[in-house]
């Protein structure tokens, strides 16, 4: 399946678009509603790519009530006037290995894919499976179908950079040598379709808000890659960390799915817990970081083994206490 092409590319061809993504940018030029304003204009001309951040807004509810149908139509749109990132949208949601219709002209074929995509189930907990009781930890096999592994994988190729941990007495993310994977975390203009479906079927899984999740990220792990032993949770010893907590909630879950499975090595350890694991792809791990208090659990201790062969990716997702407005 084709991997998703680049928006800012996208953009550059239409001035009106890149005008419209400047607007969806977190600052003093954000303004939502002359996006969606300029947005619309151009997909009324028959700009595709116009049409697919209008899917995302609307699948987003930003700058117009949230609709999954309404997102999936203006991927239909989208996808009839052209945009390769549309059909493979669409194709990866249907959980095709091809794009089905092809070069077909018209929106008819991409309708009748659209068709088969059940939302319903993308926005329905799943079955689960209790590793531990205390701390919570869950394992779900088949959490994601394979074409959506590998739509992600695509979205994040050329992107990766290395990833960040908060540090020892300030929140401001930099890199340490105990963390030496590489990571994209997704901004908003690139939480397509397939990204907020998959956020929001974690979020009914786990019984929260959606507006509850940090920014989602895809972590690629190398031979010899790893995160070293440490907490997710934000230790509200210090004054930093606690400020963090007051102004945007506590870490509660971490939340993996797993993108690939070609690889040796790589499991998720727990030392406390006497606890390895290693889903294959698709597969889902969360598990709690507060114990049934509230307060932070230092049993959840654990640390992301490096792969011996191959790569490891996956899907990453925080989860906060509150919702952010």
């Amino acid at each position: 399946m084709s991997t998703p092409s680049s928006s800012l590319a996208a953009a550059g061809a239409d001035p009106d678009l890149a005008e419209a993504l400047a607007c969806l940018r977190p600052g003093p030029q954000a303004d939502v509603g002359r996006a969606v304003a300029m947005l619309r204009g151009a997909a009324t001309r028959g700009v595709a790519e116009a049409d697919c951040y209008l899917a995302t807004l609307a699948g987003a509810g930003v700058g117009m009530s949230q609709s999954w149908t309404r997102a999936v139509d203006h991927l239909v749109d989208a996808a009839a006037a052209g945009s390769g990132r549309a059909r493979g949208q669409l194709a990866t949601l249907a959980a095709q290995e091809t794009w089905g219709p092809g070069e077909q002209p018209g929106a008819e074929p991409w309708r009748t894919l659209a068709a088969s995509v059940r939302l319903d189930d993308w926005t329905a907990p799943c079955a689960k499976r209790v590793l531990r009781d205390s701390p919570r930890t869950v394992a779900i096999k088949g959490f994601l179908p394979r074409s959506v592994g590998a739509w992600l994988v695509g979205l994040a190729a050329g992107r990766l950079t290395r990833a960040l941990v908060f540090g020892t007495s300030d929140a401001n993310p930099a890199s340490t040598d105990a963390r030496t994977n590489t990571a994209y975390e997704i901004p908003f203009a690139e939480c397509d379709v397939v990204v907020l479906l998959l956020r929001a079927r974690i979020a009914a899984t786990i019984g929260v808000p959606v507006t509850a999740l940090e920014p989602s990220q895809i972590l690629h792990y190398d031979v010899g890659e790893t995160f070293a032993l440490h907490h997710d949770f934000l230790d509200t010893r210090q004054p930093a960390f606690a400020e963090e907590v007051r102004a945007r909630g506590q870490r509660i879950v971490t939340f993996l799915v797993y993108l690939s499975e070609d690889y040796d090595g790589g499991e998720t350890d727990f030392p406390a817990l006497g606890l390895r694991h290693r889903g294959g792809n698709g597969d889902a791990l969360y598990f709690g970081n507060i114990d049934r208090a509230g307060a932070p659990d230092p049993r959840t201790l654990h640390a992301g083994l490096p792969p011996t062969r191959g790569e490891k990716w996956l899907f990453s997702q925080w989860i906060r206490d509150r919702a952010r407005i």
